[in-house]
């Protein structure tokens, strides 16, 4: 099935909140779809939280019980108590916490930007929780000759630019992000980004957000190691015009990964969840049906510990 149809509707996502069983932080979440349907989990990147997938997450759930969360400091969800628990394991676990609190056995993740990382360490560690995975635009090795400028400036400590960007001026980066990740001029739904708006002028996001490409570098030098080893099925979509991360290093990461294929859509950006909302569903779909009996049995890798 084919998805070329107008979005019906712009409006943000329908959430709620749970207390996850484990770590008894309050996640706010979407859900879509019928119960009866096999289950995908949509992961956000920055400067957004779920209602990044306001148009792929209705598309998917006509087929699909989706579920959409915001990271710990993001959106709804409660903030991690320490700037040290924001790195990529630690959002696995919150991946997993999720799954466990709604009694999910198996999920298909998909991911964008930060979410890529955390979503990958899941799969390596956990592969009978994760049946697929599909990333888009993020960075799970330490390249930084593959980031703009902004990115740079945020993995640094102490950095007054990355102050500067995210804390004295966080509504007019926020929009230049947006002019920037999208391909030529390409515009979200006014509430989809007054919410973004919102919820990057809070501190808790703010801390969230650079705490989290602070130590980034943890979970990617950690996954250069290990991610041979992850064979569940990938794919990897990148926006062809993405100026945040350039499009070299999703040829980099099929070529590391034993069972990842690449799709790179033209006039994308880095929002391609955003961008070409549609494109990326029937990429997805595709995927889908390649990999519609893949299922992973095994029990997590001894070697490997989230």
């Amino acid at each position: 099935m084919k998805y070329n149809s107008v979005i019906k509707s712009n409006s943000l996502l329908e959430t709620k909140t749970v207390t996850l069983q484990e770590s008894k932080l309050k996640i706010r979440y979407a859900e879509l779809g019928y119960h009866g349907n096999p289950p995908i989990l949509l992961l956000h990147g920055v400067p957004e939280n779920l209602h990044g997938w306001y148009a792929v997450a209705p598309l998917l759930s006509e087929s699909y019980h989706v579920f959409a969360i915001d990271w710990p400091g993001f959106g709804g969800s409660d903030s991690f108590q320490s700037s040290e628990d924001y790195t990529s394991r630690k959002f696995a676990t919150v991946i997993l916490d999720f799954l466990n609190t709604l009694n999910i056995p198996q999920v298909t993740l998909i991911a964008t930007d930060i979410a890529l990382l955390p979503a990958f360490l899941l799969g390596l560690e956990y592969p009978d929780r994760v049946s697929k995975i599909v990333v888009m635009d993020g960075i799970p090795f330490p390249r930084p000759q593959y980031s703009s400028w902004e990115l740079k400036a945020f993995t640094r400590k102490g950095s007054i630019v990355a102050n500067a960007l995210v804390r004295w001026f966080p509504s007019v980066t926020a929009l230049l992000s947006y002019s920037k990740g999208f391909y030529n001029g390409h515009s979200i739904p006014v509430e989809i980004q007054q919410e973004f708006l919102v919820d990057i002028r809070k501190k808790s996001t703010q801390d969230a957000f650079l705490s989290y490409f602070q130590n980034f570098h943890i979970g990617q030098k950690y996954f250069e190691q290990h991610g041979q080893h992850l064979s569940i099925p990938v794919l990897v979509v990148w926006g062809k015009y993405d100026r945040f991360i350039n499009v070299r290093l999703a040829h980099e990461i099929i070529e590391k990964l034993p069972n990842a294929k690449l799709e790179v859509i033209d006039r994308s950006g880095h929002y391609v969840h955003m961008d070409k909302p549609h494109e990326l569903v029937n990429h997805i779909l595709k995927f889908f049906k390649e990999h519609s009996f893949f299922a992973v049995n095994s029990k997590k890798h001894k070697e490997f510990a989230l």
